[in-house]
Order: C-alpha cells, then structure tokens, then sequence
C-alpha cells in the first residue's frame, strides 16, 4: 500500500509541473506559430514567460523546457535581436537534452529491486 501512495504522490508531483502556460504537455507544437521578425510579446502570448533570459553581445536569448511526447522536456533556445526585440532563430538544444537525461540516469541507484504482488481478476463477495 505504501508503494501506492508513493507511485501516486510521484504521479501527481509530474502532473502539477506540467503545468502553465509554457510547459504544458505537447507544448513544443506550439513552436509551430513561430515565424521570424515576431515580436517579444507575440511570442510570449504564444509560449509564456521564458524559464530564463540572458543577453549576449547584441542579442537576447530566451530558454523555454517544452514538451515532446514520448522524449520528455526539451530545452529550446529563442534569439531576438536586442534593440528591435523581434524573434530572429529559435533551436532544440538536444545535446543539453542528452545530458540531462544522463545526469538523470546517473543519480538513479542502479541496484534497486522493487516487486509489486498484482493480482487481477474478478471479486467476490
């Protein structure tokens, strides 16, 4: 039973971090609505808030975590021009994705045996 509770703890812990307006389940279709030359908030009213934003040389760059179903969060990386604030490229960093997902595997016990008793079938009374 104790298993159960931590299952769905975990289960409901996933399900609130998918939430809002820019990490939403499925959220990297929404890259599909970007065109180049949009404006700051038009893409903001597209993919919410950044999770971060940094300003290199002449450029500002925003990080978003999107959702690919079956792979999980992606990072991507949005560049606007820093003086007219319109969108100019947006890319999938999927080596910082690789890493993230090692360092996870990593910090995973590799020993671990966990057994569930499931029995299935009608009941009676």
């Amino acid at each position: 039973m104790q298993v159960l509770r931590v299952i769905g703890f975990l289960f409901c812990l996933g399900l609130a971090g998918c939430a809002g307006p820019s990490g939403g389940l499925g959220s990297v279709v929404k890259t599909n609505q970007l065109a180049p030359g949009m404006k700051s908030a038009e893409v903001k009213a597209v993919l919410g808030e950044p999770s971060q934003t940094q300003f290199i040389s002449n450029k500002w760059i925003w990080k978003y975590s999107l959702h690919q179903t079956w792979k999980g969060f992606i990072p991507y990386y949005l560049v606007f021009n820093r003086d007219t604030q319109t969108l100019e490229q947006w890319f999938a960093d999927e080596a910082e994705y690789a890493r993230e997902q090692q360092m996870w595997l990593q910090a995973m016990p590799s020993n671990q045996k966990i057994e569930l008793d499931v029995k299935v079938g009608p009941r009676f009374p």
